[in-house]
């Protein structure tokens, strides 16, 4: 009995001894990316925890003090190295892996009242170059079937550009903050393919509608809700409202950052970037009271202009986020519109290049 409990220990160690070591060789072209130094910061560090450990299991098991000294140090300095790298890895891998097995979709929408039909094209401001281009190709197509097509985007209002820009763009310019993360995490920002329908915008500007409200109007929204809803007024006072002013000077001093990175860097923080978008946007908090503003006063009136639109057949391009309320301000004024169809589109993949396009 116990030569094969030896012989199950010796099978079980083995086992783990491979286990550790494939995971270090999966998790050594992540560190190497990240930079030499950190390789050898995890040497270093794995050697400073060697020898209290390797000292400690001397101590406790017989069997180790039948090897040196030396040897002991090493597997032991090995196994924590090991250990460490696969614990450093772990997060990009993850992240990654989450992206791909639960990835984030958007709606593409039929919605009809049996007078009118509105396709809802739900939007992410980034995404896969890929996705984009089949937004484009489809709205292409809701033209030559004589779709209107109804835009999302704010519309600036020179009386409230600094309101907007300080206290729901996160400071600075919102085009160019979506475009910088999306260079980041190796993602497109939709405006850069919807230029693809100037030509046809030029030629029929009565089918190109931008449906959005103002700066302005979000503005006197966001006032009248502070005279008139004391929680969304104490809102606007807490701190986290005021923090928002800053951010958009820490994103450049991100970005900055960025710009000085290698490739190899490059391509973990496209990866990291992309998987935590991606968790981002699969768990937004429906409950933020700044939703009533950004989202439930846009949505009612996107439904006003739909219902006000001579056209019976409107193409929406609007944040995916839109689709719930905006079918509920619909069947407020006519409780006969409905969802006909629905299908779900993926928005956040790699890229075929694997990494951030910082330059």
């Amino acid at each position: 009995m116990k030569d094969t409990a030896e012989v199950w220990r010796i099978r079980l160690f083995a086992i783990l001894w491979f286990l550790i070591l494939i995971g270090m060789l999966l998790s050594l072209p992540i560190l190497f990316d990240v930079g030499w130094w950190a390789v050898l910061g995890l040497i270093v560090l794995a050697a400073v925890l060697a020898l209290p450990l390797a000292w400690g299991l001397r101590r406790l098991f017989s069997r180790h003090r039948r090897q040196s000294w030396r040897a002991s140090l090493l597997k032991t300095a090995l196994a924590t190295f090991a250990l460490l790298s696969i614990l450093a890895a772990t997060p990009i891998y993850f992240l990654a892996f989450n992206a791909t097995l639960r990835p984030v979709t958007v709606p593409l929408a039929t919605l009809s009242n049996g007078k009118k039909t509105v396709v809802f094209q739900g939007m992410m401001h980034i995404g896969t170059e890929s996705f984009y281009k089949g937004v484009v190709y489809d709205l292409e197509r809701a033209l030559t079937e004589g779709y209107v097509i109804f835009y999302e985007g704010v519309v600036p209002d020179p009386s409230a550009e600094a309101w907007f820009s300080q206290t729901l763009a996160g400071g600075g310019d919102l085009s160019a903050n979506y475009t910088a993360l999306g260079r980041a995490c190796g993602l497109d920002f939709q405006m850069n393919y919807f230029t693809l329908l100037d030509a046809d915008k030029a030629a029929r500007p009565e089918r190109h509608v931008a449906a959005d409200v103002t700066t302005g109007d979000m503005k006197r929204e966001y006032e009248r809700l502070i005279r008139t809803d004391p929680a969304f007024a104490a809102y606007a006072r807490s701190a986290d409202v005021k923090k928002d002013e800053a951010s958009g000077a820490n994103m450049a001093k991100a970005l900055a950052w960025l710009d000085r990175t290698t490739p190899g860097q490059q391509v973990l923080i496209g990866t990291a970037c992309r998987g935590v978008l991606n968790m981002i946007t699969a768990h937004d908090d429906e409950s933020d009271p700044i939703n009533k503003v950004v989202i439930d006063y846009r949505n009612r009136e996107l439904a006003a202009r739909i219902a006000r639109s001579p056209a019976d057949k409107i193409y929406v391009t609007y944040g995916a986020g839109h689709l719930p309320g905006l079918l509920r301000d619909l069947k407020a004024m006519d409780s006969a519109w409905e969802i006909k169809s629905i299908k779900w589109e993926r928005t956040i993949d790699a890229p075929e290049t694997l990494s951030g396009r910082l330059k």
